[in-house]
């Protein structure tokens, strides 16, 4: 049985460090997926979009959120569009939000996306990581936050 146990033992601690540089990786993987350019934008190695580096920064409507996020010109480019709702996903499930693109400084934001359904748009909270259907003129604590496709 000593024998048995010990080996257990060992089989345990080196199951242990494998998850845990596994993790280690993984972080630095995903800190290394986004690179701040240094001028309004951060780029997203993993899917090529380049994102600002921050949302507007006040409450927006969904309408005032599209005119936004279409007349932004982070980085001196052009092309800049509201996200989907895949994109913003992915942005949660990356962490990013937060961390390397500046989040506003209040309790819950919601990012409004592009995708809508008649007089409806969807946002996506960054608190709960949920979607949330509301009217496009509502505006009560909902962010712009352009991106574009490529470098």
């Amino acid at each position: 049985m000593g024998r048995n146990f010990g080996k257990w033992i060992g089989i345990a601690v080196m199951t242990a460090m494998f998850c845990v540089a596994g993790l280690v990786l993984s972080g630095e993987a995903q800190a290394d997926r986004f690179i701040n350019n240094g001028n309004g934008t951060v780029a997203d190695t993993q899917t090529g979009l380049m994102w600002a580096d921050k949302d507007n920064g006040s409450n927006i409507n969904w309408y005032s959120a599209k005119s936004y996020c279409e007349g932004y010109s982070g980085g001196g480019k052009s092309g800049w569009r509201m996200p989907t709702m895949d994109e913003l996903r992915q942005l949660y499930n990356s962490g990013a939000y937060g961390s390397v693109i500046q989040r506003s400084k209040t309790g819950r934001v919601c990012i409004w996306s592009s995708e809508t359904s008649r007089s409806d748009a969807y946002c996506f909270d960054f608190l709960d990581g949920l979607w949330l259907r509301y009217p496009q003129s509502y505006d009560p604590s909902f962010r712009a936050l352009p991106v574009r496709s490529g470098q």
